[in-house]
């Protein structure tokens, strides 16, 4: 998912082919990215391809706690219910 000559436009091209950029999206199921001025300033994504994603980094997320838990097993180092809510934005 790099940029390349393909997948990059401007605030200009999306500003003027807005369904176009959203067909391209949903054609290839690759990102657009949207430069202005030269620089990155959004990316362009299909809602599948979002939501995958998202799960992903929930499903790191919450192997990374795992993996905490299990360390602190056996150490005495439990947390309530309320500081774990707290620590992890519940």
């Amino acid at each position: 998912m790099l940029p390349t000559i393909e997948n990059v436009k401007t605030i200009t091209d999306m500003r003027e082919k807005a369904v176009e950029l959203l067909e391209q999206v949903e054609k290839t199921s690759e990102p657009v990215f949207v430069f202005q001025h030269s620089k990155p300033k959004a990316v362009i994504m299909s809602i599948e391809e979002f939501s995958r994603l998202k799960e992903l980094v929930e499903d790191l997320e919450d192997s990374l706690l795992a993996r905490k838990f299990e360390k602190n097993i056996g150490k005495g180092k439990y947390l309530s219910l309320e500081e774990l809510e707290k620590s992890h934005n519940f």
